[in-house]
């Protein structure tokens, strides 16, 4: 019989099983209960006697019964046990979980409601003279049903476990040979059903499935949930033997005292059908009610949300039901035996006894209760460190060289190795950053995010990371154990708070490094382009001016020589020559020297640049910062074109209107950069005759255009010349692109294009 999969025919099976047990163990209990009215209400006695006289069977059988039937109150009880055993039933069948575990469980308790009920026996009996047939064998088959698939359930369990190949087998072979061993002695007459039941309930199913349980499958099953569902078995099922030993020695011991009322019930099942009562009350109903118990523990172990709080509570109270047994148990003993050796003095004699008893245990408790504490946990979880001595190792194993970080990966596996377990993680958390996360785990294991329980770790008031362990290295019997983990993430606040700032300096140390590589590069690319432009320079001074300034230095040559010759109609033709050469010259050194910044407008800024620079202008030159401060700066594009342009117009105007005065305007406006250049001197007339723009000129427009910006020349006749310029200041503006933007759709108007013959733009849009 496999986990992986039942077949058709064995689910089949199992439903005819299953409808077979329902019906005779619900027909026993319900003809059972008819025989116990019959025998409690005279009236309906008589009615079956009259039935019976004319031939009914049905009375027939009743009435025979009757004889057989349990006491009252004993029935009642005997029934309540039954309904509890259907109610478990039904909740089983109702689980989510449908391995063959819980399937058999559910056949087991649905067959021990009507087999072990006392009150079942009677109604046996009514069936067998009312039908003629052999029910009794029916209920025997029932009981045989009933053990088998009981004690198969609890070895198969925990569901989903994979069976070593022939394993099933053999726990096959174990169930049907103590069910049929029981049978076989119950039928025979060996042993009456009372104490059948409180030999396989209390004694037999709890050994055979205890002896099953090896100490891997509790310390080191396959997954955290089967370690945790086997030791909620495993706690049941030997509190069950430990209730059961003392309730067997009370009642050797009582039964051998006499007092018989205490412990004894009516068994219909016994050979004797004198109404004779057996000593075997206590446990009878302990086996019934550890039955019942034992399915509800695999209930509530298959349920993942109450789980883990079930084998918590299981395992104290096995250590709290050890403690009872001993110290209740050897309390009923010990008074038991001192009260039958006095022989004087009953009364006082009791007494006596009864204290000196209670002072023993009363001495003896907590000696107990320790020792049971200890026991139950090494049972269950294994040989694991004192908690403090777990502190120990780790404070040892993170210290560090100053030199070093704490290695987290080696306080991990420490955590995990002394809290016994199987997996630990611990995680730091990193502000701007995602969490860094050092994990350790046994080979094998495969922990759902549930099955861990995860405690923040704080340095002081600042949560920086936390610990998780798997729930098993926790759970125990010890308060110490219960605030281990929280004594733990305290402890690691400090290494975590270390590491933390290891691994941000480290990244920060990998900034720098980065930082300083992306500066060398830009060194070296600048020192290229200062070299490339360098040897730009020389190369133009070498190929353009050189050549100019040679030719002009023989051109003068040739003019001193014909004055000194008195050729003076050629040194003017020669002078002209030269004027035109002096003015190429200009032209290429110019534009050799087009993109060279000046050291002092980056040094100073734009501002104090041009106050420096125009101070020394003869005639003086006025300037006008509306308002700007003097350390204000700008963009280094934006400086350079808005300087160069202001120093051309400068140039020019001195050069045009020689004497004239000359004020320059700067102000910001609106996220643009405004300048002008005004002189008073006697202007020009520009719709005069064709004339393109000059040299000084197209330069302003070229440096204008590469940052976006625009610039226009007015100059009406008789009221001095004007040159205006803006640039806007936003990033989305520089460029070809932002020119266009700027000069064509800002404005709100078309500009029109440049007209022939005048330099310059004609717009009404100005700062």
């Amino acid at each position: 019989m496999s986990e992986l999969g039942p077949s058709r025919l064995a689910t089949a099976g199992y439903a005819v099983l299953f409808v077979v047990c329902v019906v005779l163990s619900v027909g026993l209990l319900a003809v059972g209960a008819v025989v116990l009215v019959a025998d409690n209400a005279p009236g309906f006695t008589a009615a079956l006697a009259d039935a019976a006289a004319q031939g009914d069977s049905w009375a027939r059988g009743v009435l025979d019964a009757r004889p057989h039937s349990e006491p009252l109150g004993q029935a009642v009880l005997d029934y309540s046990f039954s309904l509890l055993n259907l109610v478990i039933a039904a909740m089983l069948l109702a689980s989510r979980v449908q391995g063959w575990p819980i399937r058999l469980l559910v056949i087991a308790m649905v067959a021990s409601a009507g087999a072990f009920n006392l009150q079942a026996y009677p109604g046996t009996i009514a069936l067998q003279t009312a039908t003629a047939l052999p029910v009794g064998g029916l209920r025997h088959m029932l009981l045989g049903i009933a053990c088998a698939a009981f004690l198969l359930a609890l070895l198969l369990f925990p569901p989903g476990r994979v069976l070593r190949p022939g394993s099933g087998l053999r726990k096959i072979l174990i169930a049907v040979g103590v069910s049929a061993l029981l049978l076989v002695a119950e039928r025979a007459g060996l042993v009456p059903q009372t104490v059948g039941g409180a030999l396989f309930f209390g004694f037999l199913v709890p050994l055979v499935v205890l002896a099953s349980l090896p100490r891997r499958r509790i310390h080191h099953g396959i997954t955290v949930e089967q370690r945790s569902q086997t030791r909620v078995l495993f706690t049941v099922l030997a509190a069950v033997i430990a209730v059961a030993a003392v309730l067997g020695v009370v009642t050797l011991l009582v039964w051998r005292l006499g007092w018989l009322p205490v412990t004894t019930l009516v068994d219909p099942t016994s050979q004797r059908n004198d109404g004779t009562r057996e000593p075997t009350a206590l446990l009878f109903w302990f086996a019934r009610f550890a039955s019942a118990a034992i399915a509800a523990a695999v209930l509530v172990a298959t349920r993942r949300t109450g789980l883990w709080t079930a084998e918590q509570v299981l395992s104290v109270g096995l250590a709290t039901t050890v403690v009872v047994a001993l110290v209740g148990g050897g309390f009923v003993v010990i008074e038991a035996i001192g009260g039958a050796l006095i022989i004087v003095d009953v009364l006082g004699g009791f007494l006596t006894v009864t204290v000196l008893v209670t002072t023993l245990e009363a001495l003896s408790f907590l000696y107990v209760h320790g020792r049971a504490e200890r026991l139950v946990d090494r049972v269950l979880y294994g040989t694991r460190p004192a908690p403090y001595s777990v502190l120990a190792g780790i404070a040892a194993l993170s210290r560090s060289k100053p030199r070093d970080g704490p290695n987290l990966a080696r306080v991990a596996e420490a955590v995990a190795r002394g809290l016994g377990a199987t997996t630990c993680r611990l995680t730091v958390a990193r502000p701007g950053l995602r969490d860094r996360s050092y994990s350790w785990a046994e080979p094998g294991t495969d922990l759902d995010i549930e099955d861990l329980i995860e405690v923040p770790v704080h340095h002081g008031e600042e949560r920086i990371g936390s610990i998780a362990v798997d729930r098993g290295a926790v759970v125990g019997l010890y308060a110490q154990r219960r605030r281990l983990l929280m004594d733990i993430a305290d402890s690691l606040g400090v290494v975590m708070q270390a590491s933390r700032a290891g691994v941000e300096l480290e990244r920060q140390l990998r900034a720098v490094l980065a930082h300083a590589e992306d500066i060398a590069v830009s060194r070296r690319q600048a020192v290229a382009e200062m070299d490339s432009e360098r040897r730009r320079i020389e190369r133009d001074l070498h190929d353009g001016a050189q050549h100019r300034l040679v030719s002009l230095r023989l051109t003068l040559g040739l003019a001193e020589h014909q004055v000194a010759t008195a050729q003076y109609d050629q040194a003017r033709d020669r002078l002209d020559q030269i004027a035109e050469q002096i003015e190429t010259a200009e032209e290429v050194l110019a534009a050799t020297a087009t993109g060279v910044s000046s050291p002092l407008l980056s040094e100073r800024g734009l501002v104090a640049a041009l106050e420096l620079e125009l101070s020394a202008a003869i005639p003086p030159v006025v300037l006008d910062v509306g308002g700007l401060d003097v350390d204000r700066r700008f963009p280094a594009q934006v400086e350079a074109a808005v300087y160069f342009c202001c120093l051309e117009s400068v140039n020019n105007a001195s050069k045009h209107a020689p004497g004239a005065a000359v004020m320059v305007r700067l102000a910001t406006v609106d996220d643009r950069l405004c300048f002008s250049v005004r002189d008073d001197g006697p202007g020009f007339d520009q719709g005069a005759g064709p004339r393109s723009p000059g040299r000084g000129l197209r330069n302003v427009q070229a440096r204008m255009a590469a940052v976006g910006g625009r610039i226009e020349m007015r100059s009406p006749p008789g009221a001095g010349t004007a040159v205006e310029g803006l640039v806007p200041l936003s990033d989305d503006s520089s460029g070809l692109a932002g020119h266009r933007k700027f000069g064509r759709e800002e404005s709100g108007h078309a500009l029109p294009a440049e007209p022939a013959g005048r330099p310059g733009y004609a717009s009404g849009d100005s700062c």
